[in-house]
């Protein structure tokens, strides 16, 4: 066996050394090696959970879906999406078959195949997007694949329709299993958000169970009959008994409305709700089978409900490859499609429920308190950012290079430990390494070593350096962007050839890290201007993550703003709140440094506040320090010891500077007036009461 050729371990990019299914990146050149061949893709299947993201992050609109696939192609290498970490099938045309290719179903350049194998796996390029069919979750394209010979290829059967049995291959082996253990059994559970999904299931069933089987269908209330009409409605009372619609993340409310029917001697779960789990367990009798047909839902979870009510399940997980699948899904098919082509496909919209989330792991962290763990103290409120965190979890598995870009202050280097400390690397060292603090004639000595008697080095076998000291561990490059040219130069070596040579040494020294890098710089013009290095660039850059600013997420604000009460009065061992109208103050400021300057006059103001509760006006001084000492001045209403006496007066008079400032400042009454929170409206009002 030769896993280069059997495996497309040659196609791997990033990182080495692992198959293509674990690889962030895949080579998709055009060029076929002589142990593969080449298809002319005509339409792909995009995995539920990937497409319903791909949607929502477009906004449901076609030419934005469509931009969305190609970028995460280009991106890839391969169809896999980063957030959902799922894929999908492809089908086309054989272009062109390598000489040394085991072609063990005979197939010839025009042949129509589909290649039956998650495109998580294979490499992919899509020119162009043609159109999207809801429908199915489904696209037409023009590009193409590249399969080696442990690939499954599947021969298009002529009077199948091609969107029918792409959705029927997606399920791969379990159709075909949960008919295997269907026969004999007499009653039946499927639990789904899907109805044609659920549909697949109970025909599998209905197929070999005996005649007086009961199919139980237990529908999400909230699944859209994307598939309407009367053919669909006569194609749901031939497969199941009864369907009921519940709310599948209740399985106590479900187990009281299947009293009646339970238990079950098969349930079968294909729904793509993580936690939804539980009902399976409970309706399924002592001794029974739970298939889980749908690898979103967490077979570990499953097992261990099954520990604490002290039942005896056969709980079984989904197929993932049997020799004859695919000829028992093209006969499912074939039944079904004289229904299916006749439905009428309806408009259904894009529900963005937060508690039925799209992403296989998010709901899964919320409901087992993970997310916590892994994020540690990282606080997330906003949309904006949460989609970064589930890229950043995602991206922690790969063990690729990554660049973290980001303003000052915004939490690059919690990204960095996030990564780290949920990689495969965790139980090694994490060096951490300020580019831009290390003066230029200690910086190879600090990054490689220095050899016994070199820049006076005096300790005896001498001394080592940050790659050495996180050798099968992680370096952490913060404010790569400063690095010296001489520098970049020697690290683009020691990433190429994994080693290098300590300062005064001549015996190379091997290395194997994975290097994770921050910068506040744009690079890409750092690389047009000459100061950065195209090569260390994208030897760095496998992977981009962006963290937003924080007036990209105003929503995070307020979250924060108690996350830093909470820690430092721990620290200052005292006790902080502040008022609803303070923190939205806080929320229309501009923050230039970010989470880092939020922080910080978070502390300030615990330590200023002579009260518990932090008032606006105690913000506003904090800010506004130079303007509130103005106003206090100008209201020339104190007692003899200074104390202030008109605070109606100083009020107006810190209005009037704030507005002042603001005015002078922003030049357009319009953007003044969004600086400060208020309409242009009630600016122009305000400056000619205070004759501003």
């Amino acid at each position: 066996m030769n896993q280069t050729r059997d495996f497309g371990e040659n196609r791997v990019l990033e990182p080495q050394y692992v198959l293509p299914t674990s690889a962030w990146k895949l080579d998709n050149r055009r060029e076929i090696e002589p142990f593969e061949m080449r298809v002319r893709l005509k339409k792909i299947h995009i995995e539920g959970t990937s497409f319903k993201q791909i949607r929502m992050e477009a906004n449901d609109n076609d030419e934005k879906i469509k931009q969305k696939i190609i970028d995460i192609v280009i991106r890839r290498g391969k169809l896999h999406n980063p957030v959902t970490d799922t894929g999908g099938l492809a089908y086309g045309t054989v272009e062109e078959i390598g000489p040394e290719y085991e072609n063990r179903l005979g197939l010839s350049p025009g042949d129509d195949v589909i290649c039956n194998a998650s495109l998580t796996t294979i490499p992919i390029y899509i020119d162009k997007v043609i159109s999207v069919d809801r429908a199915f979750g489904q696209a037409d394209v023009e590009g193409y694949t590249i399969l080696y010979s442990r690939i499954p290829v599947v021969r298009k059967a002529e009077d199948v329709p091609m969107n029918l049995m792409l959705y029927a291959l997606n399920e791969s082996g379990t159709l075909l299993k949960v008919s295997n253990i269907a026969v004999g059994k007499r009653k039946f559970l499927v639990v789904g958000n899907d109805e044609l999904t659920n549909i697949f299931y109970g025909y599998a069933i209905r197929k070999i169970a005996r005649e007086d089987a009961e199919i139980i269908c237990l529908l999400d209330r909230k699944t859209e009959s994307v598939l309407q009409g009367s053919s669909m409605e006569r194609l749901m009372e031939k497969v199941f008994t009864e369907v009921r619609m519940v709310d599948i993340l209740k399985p106590m409310e479900c187990l009281a409305e299947l009293r009646d029917r339970a238990p079950f001697d098969l349930t079968v779960n294909c729904a793509d709700i993580p936690g939804a789990e539980t009902i399976n367990i409970l309706a399924t009798r002592e001794g029974g089978t739970v298939m889980f047909a749908n690898l979103i839902n967490n077979y570990n979870i499953a097992l261990y409900i099954t520990e604490s009510i002290s039942k005896r399940l056969n709980v079984l997980c989904a197929d993932g490859y049997s020799e004859v699948y695919d000829r028992f899904d093209v006969e499912l098919v074939r039944d079904l499609a004289p229904y299916v082509e006749r439905a009428v496909e309806a408009n259904v919209q894009l529900d963005d429920d937060p508690a039925y989330p799209v992403d296989r792991k998010s709901r899964l962290r919320e409901v087992s308190g993970q997310r916590q763990t892994m994020l540690e103290d990282f606080v997330c409120e906003s949309r904006a950012m949460a989609a970064v965190l589930d890229e950043i979890l995602t991206v922690s598995r790969y063990d690729c290079n990554v660049l973290i870009a980001g303003d000052t202050g915004v939490g690059k280097e919690k990204v960095a430990n996030i990564i780290y400390k949920n990689s495969m690397r965790k139980m090694q060292p994490f060096i951490k390494v300020n580019c831009a603090s290390i003066t230029s004639d200690l910086i190879e000595s600090e990054f490689f070593g220095c050899e016994e008697g070199a820049m006076g080095e005096k300790r005896p076998g001498g001394r080592k350096g940050y790659f050495e000291l996180a050798d099968n561990g992680t370096v952490f490059l913060d404010d790569v962007g400063e690095l010296s040219q001489d520098m970049q130069a020697k690290l683009l070596r020691v990433i190429q050839d994994g080693e290098f040579r300590r300062v005064g040494g001549s015996v190379p020294v091997k290395t194997n890290v994975r290097i994770l890098s921050a910068t506040n710089r744009d690079l890409e013009a750092a690389i047009e201007d000459g100061s950065f290095r195209r090569d260390l660039y994208y030897r760095l850059n496998v992977v981009r993550i962006r963290i937003p600013s924080l007036k990209d997420r105003p929503g995070d604000i307020p979250a924060l703003v108690h996350h830093f009460l909470k820690k430092y009065g721990k620290k200052f061992d005292m006790k902080r709140h502040i008022d609803e109208d303070a923190v939205e103050y806080l929320k229309q400021c501009e923050w230039e440094g970010n989470i880092r300057e939020l922080e910080n006059v978070v502390q300030r103001l615990m330590i200023s506040s002579d009260q518990e509760q932090i008032t606006l006006l105690d913000v506003m001084k904090e800010l506004h320090g130079d303007v509130f000492e103005a106003a206090a001045l100008d209201s020339g209403d104190t007692k003899e010891d200074g104390q202030i006496m008109d605070l109606e007066k100083m009020v107006q008079n810190f209005e009037k500077n704030i507005l002042k400032m603001a005015c002078e400042q922003y030049g357009s009454t319009r953007k003044a007036a969004r600086a400060v929170g208020i309409s242009q409206t009630q600016l122009v009002r305000k400056k000619k009461k205070y004759d501003i």
